[in-house]
């Protein structure tokens, strides 16, 4: 009897704090629970495309993991994206992901929002002249850096319909590709083809 009440109790502890017996489950309206801590001085090697009539522009870059910092307010991962350093940050009070020149949230127009709570299908929020909507999760997919099963699908529009795309991010490993088309049938994309950890 004594431990049916203390697992009772033990359960609506967890209940009120938040916690979960399955670690696999993700709330929503949890940030943190769609950002994993990447490995310090790891190296994420990115291949850039552009394509139009005219020209076509192949780059590859890569962002090294400098430090990481987590606190009850956010996990903040200063990134050095060919020599210069950015942040990306998981940020419990707005209840978001972004990447941007500071490691503190100053509003849309600054900083690259990835992800923004609840992370539910059809969640839509606005980034500088486009609206982002999750269109997938828990979904795979599979680049030149290998298959990823725990991404997210973010589809990207403008907001004069000029142009139309998507991105996947995944829990684990953060950006994976993007891809924008625009009207006139020019387009870029970014894809992670490797990582070294």
């Amino acid at each position: 009897m004594k431990r049916i009440v203390l697992s009772a109790v033990l359960v609506f502890i967890l209940i009120l704090t938040g916690c979960t017996l399955l670690p696999w489950v993700k709330d929503g309206n949890n940030i943190y629970d769609w950002f994993t801590k990447p490995v310090e001085d790891a190296v994420y090697y990115y291949k850039y495309t552009y394509h139009n009539n005219f020209i076509d522009i192949s780059d590859n870059y890569e962002f090294k993991y400098l430090d990481i910092d987590e606190n009850s307010d956010n996990i903040v991962v200063m990134v050095n994206n060919d020599g210069t350093n950015r942040y990306i940050v998981a940020d419990r009070d707005e209840n978001l992901i972004f990447y941007g020149k500071d490691q503190f949230f100053s509003g849309y127009s600054e900083e690259e929002v990835y992800l923004e709570a609840p992370v539910s299908i059809d969640n839509t929020w606005l980034y500088k002249n486009e609206e982002r909507t999750i269109a997938a999760i828990d979904t795979t997919v599979e680049i030149a850096a290998g298959k990823f099963s725990d991404v997210i699908k973010v589809k990207v529009m403008g907001d004069d319909v000029d142009y139309t795309g998507h991105y996947f991010w995944s829990i684990s490993k953060g950006l994976l590709y993007s891809e924008i088309e625009y009207a006139d049938g020019s387009y870029s994309r970014t894809e992670l083809i490797d990582i070294h950890e």
